[in-house]
């Protein structure tokens, strides 16, 4: 029997899946005693084939190969193989014709459109965001393949991909048998010695590593500087009244230096909680943000988003893979505002 594929350490169902336990006092409907009641939760763990679909998932699982199917009658081919019979030939007693399995594909192919951007995924997404969504033609297919799409330079912005973009499938070195396994680069983002190369993993290829320099200090930034930490304390230390704040830190630990115009500190997230401390208390920060002008966090605490600063540039990050960090820190003040509303007198 095949093991199973799952990455160490990770759990079947994630903790943050699984709903906090509630409590409520309540009078009991048949003897109408006090009583106490408490949510349990309750999973059915089964497992579900990928049907017709699967030769192509192990393909790309096992071999790092795009699979699809042929007509053996027209010669039509699609990818990927949704469908197991040609649409238009069919056989003596007028059957569909059964389509061949396992055409490989090649991996380099074009944008069928301009493929929208997600900046803010959702929780199965956020780790890979900021992310294309599109759909590529390979060879001679018929049909496109779904697929996200990616840029090796930075911060995925509009115009680097559009109809008729060339780009190259990439492998990801963990694949699980999802349509994340793999993706696309633009194929001019490739060298020249990788570009014909069959099952070329995310590895291999140079991604941009943003090397960010302190900003130079001004009077003008350094002097309003301390009324800023202060304005950044006072918002993380609203985060342990919000208990939506809070599942938006759940089971997440960063060190983050930010650099700024008008000094330097640190931000520790651990424990749900956020804490400001000095650069010293850091040590090797896992993410860092530069920001020249130090009252675009006071924005932040005000419900502007990061996310739109570092898009526009305003902000740098090391580590764009590590956007899931910032889309946590852009939840906060609504999460906090949301549960202040709620607590109001009057509220229900």
């Amino acid at each position: 029997m095949e093991k199973i594929m799952r990455r160490k350490g990770e759990y079947v169902i994630p903790h943050e899946a699984i709903p906090e336990v509630m409590t409520r006092i309540t009078i009991s409907p048949e003897d109408k005693v006090a009583c106490v009641e408490r949510t349990e939760s309750m999973f059915t763990t089964y497992w579900a084939s990928a049907g017709e679909l699967s030769p192509f998932f192990l393909g790309v699982m096992k071999m790092k190969k795009i699979i699809g199917a042929c007509c053996p009658k027209c010669k039509m081919i699609i990818c990927p193989p949704y469908m197991t019979r040609c649409p238009v030939c069919q056989k003596e007693d007028s059957s569909l014709v059964d389509l061949e399995m396992g055409v490989e594909m090649p991996q380099v192919g074009w944008m069928l459109g301009t493929p929208p951007i997600t900046v803010f995924a959702n929780a199965r997404f956020a780790r890979y965001a900021p992310f294309g969504r599109g759909r590529v033609i390979l060879g001679e297919s018929q049909s496109a393949l779904p697929i996200q799409v990616f840029t090796t330079t930075g911060f995925l912005k509009p115009g680097i991909f559009r109809r008729g973009t060339k780009v190259k499938i990439v492998f990801r070195k963990n694949r699980m048998g999802f349509s994340t396994d793999y993706f696309a680069v633009p194929l001019e983002e490739v060298p020249d010695k990788l570009r014909d190369k069959p099952g070329l993993e995310e590895t291999e290829l140079k991604w941009k590593s943003l090397k960010l320099s302190t900003p130079k200090m001004t009077t003008d930034y350094k002097k309003p500087f301390p009324n800023i930490l202060e304005a950044i304390g006072k918002f993380v230390n609203e985060i342990p009244k919000s208990p939506r704040a809070q599942r938006d830190l759940m089971n997440w630990a960063r060190k983050i230096l930010v650099k700024t115009g008008g000094g330097k500190f640190g931000l520790i997230l651990a424990n749900q909680k956020i804490r400001v401390v000095k650069e010293s208390e850091v040590g090797k920060p896992d993410l860092m943000l530069v920001v020249e002008d130090p009252n675009y966090l006071v924005g932040w605490t005000k419900g502007d988003s990061l996310v739109n600063l570092i898009r526009t540039g305003v902000v740098g990050i090391s580590n764009l893979r590590d956007m899931e960090t910032v889309f946590k820190l852009d939840r906060l003040h609504r999460s906090i505002r949301r549960d202040a509303e709620e607590a109001k007198p009057g509220k229900k």
